[in-house]
């Protein structure tokens, strides 16, 4: 009866925080979206056109969850409450899975604990993105793994590769970790892992028939991996701590445990420079993180004031990454005043036009605007050198060069918002010439943004 009354405190806790950045948004009178990443997939969702994205000329991979046709309010409910649901359903199958691995009750708590109050948790299980769906999966597919149901934990993860490709093969990778560090149920992960594999190589053939790149699904590139410095997608420094005392104390002799070792040093280090992995190792990090917790709790030390120091360090450490995520996200862009702007734009602009603009704010730009925007997140995969065209727009004083690329692209309004506006004017290129030559006019100008269009 505790273990239950614990697990559902849990429970109402995650719900508490995947929910909590929509209602202080509220209290702003903010009701749009929270992830850049959402108003990506609900744009390419809401297109109809399961291939190709006709507004950014690019290929895009298969995802049969756009193949779902829904009605506008059952929609509103795929893109808000259902990744909610799933957070809590895939707490709910990780406290079932560690409890299979005979694991004591307080370090699963503890696990489970530090799972929630993570940002990478709320990043998946907020808004609609692949990620809340792709994880639950892998959950729901690894309890069924450990329940003896082959089939079943085959079918359920055969439907990550049709969901996003590149999470199919890190998921199969995963796998392989597993059966190497667990001597049991070898013959079920061999016929998961077999079913799993066809699905991979079946989606990457439908993939190339439709004509996408399989080279876009490597999508690696630097990034911030410490939320307490304002990561997007990442973890805490005491988490990482934590994790390297646990996986020092969970440490066993043997070639396995050192191949399982290596395998996930080489998985964590690929992490450093795609989100995709990122996410499913935070979930396999939070158990070693959980198992030191754990032990420096019950550990007995000679000064008693130094041990609860420490921990209360720990926890206000974790506490402190969570709120600054938090609060991250409930000031994020757009605001209403951000999207007055866009709508703005939209009425004023040509189809054919192109916005400059932050990568950053690209995918909520292009929900808003129904605009193709010069670069966002994803253009440094698919148009490089836009990447670097892009620099050269921005640090340019050379009128005549920086007109030509106008041309060249289509570039015909620049909207500068508070992630645009500090790289502009650390390149001392762009922002010189709006101010100094008569070729670009402020059109919309607001206390978020400020739109300027190129008068050709």
């Amino acid at each position: 009866m505790h273990e239950k009354r614990n697990i559902i405190l849990l429970i109402l806790i995650a719900a508490a925080l995947l929910i909590a950045p929509y209602i202080v948004r509220s209290f702003n009178h903010n009701d749009q979206m929270i992830n850049s990443d959402a108003y990506y997939n609900v744009r390419v969702y809401n297109q109809g056109d399961t291939n190709y994205d006709s507004l950014q000329s690019r290929d895009t991979p298969i995802n049969i969850i756009n193949l779902v046709r829904l009605n506008d309010f059952v929609r509103q409910i795929l893109f808000r409450i259902v990744p909610i649901v799933l957070g809590l359903l895939t707490v709910l199958l990780a406290y079932g899975i560690l409890r299979k691995q005979n694991i004591s009750e307080r370090t699963i708590h503890a696990i489970i604990a530090l799972i929630i109050t993570s940002p990478i948790f709320i990043y998946v299980f907020t808004d609609y993105k692949i990620y809340s769906f792709v994880i639950f999966l892998n959950m729901l597919g690894m309890y069924f793994l450990l329940q003896n149901k082959t089939l079943p934990s085959g079918i359920v993860l055969a439907i990550i590769p049709f969901i996003d490709l590149f999470s199919g093969f890190v998921t199969a990778i995963l796998l392989l970790i597993y059966s190497i560090s667990s001597p049991k149920n070898k013959t079920n992960i061999q016929i998961t892992s077999m079913i799993l594999f066809t699905s991979i190589v079946l989606s990457a053939i439908i993939n190339i028939y439709y004509g996408y790149n399989l080279l876009h699904i490597l999508q690696f590139n630097i990034h911030n991996i410490l939320t307490d410095i304002g990561a997007g997608v990442g973890v805490s420094f005491s988490i990482i701590i934590l994790t390297v005392i646990g996986m020092i104390l969970l440490w066993e002799n043997g070639w396995r445990n050192l191949v399982t070792y290596i395998l996930l040093m080489l998985v964590t280090a690929a992490s450093l420079f795609n989100d995709t992995i990122r996410i499913y190792l935070s979930f396999i990090i939070m158990i070693y993180a959980g198992f030191a917790f754990i032990y420096l709790n019950k550990r007995k030390w000679s000064i008693a004031i130094i041990k609860k120091t420490t921990l209360l360090l720990i926890i206000c450490s974790i506490f402190f990454s969570t709120l600054v995520y938090t609060t991250q996200l409930v000031r994020s862009d757009p605001t209403p005043g951000y999207v007055d702007a866009l709508v703005f734009l939209k009425n004023q602009s040509l189809p054919t036009e192109v916005i400059l603009s932050s990568p950053v704010d690209g995918y909520f730009i292009e929900y808003y605007s129904d605009r193709a925007v010069f670069v966002d997140d994803l253009t440094r995969y698919y148009h490089n050198k836009k990447y670097s065209d892009l620099d050269v727009i921005a640090s340019s004083r050379n009128l005549e060069r920086t007109e030509n690329l106008f041309k060249e692209y289509n570039i015909k309004y620049v909207i500068i918002g508070k992630e645009f506006e500090p790289y502009l004017r650390e390149k001392e290129g762009l922002l010189f010439l709006i101010e100094t030559s008569n070729k670009f006019i402020s059109v919309y100008k607001n206390s978020d943004v400020e739109i300027w269009m190129y008068n050709s």
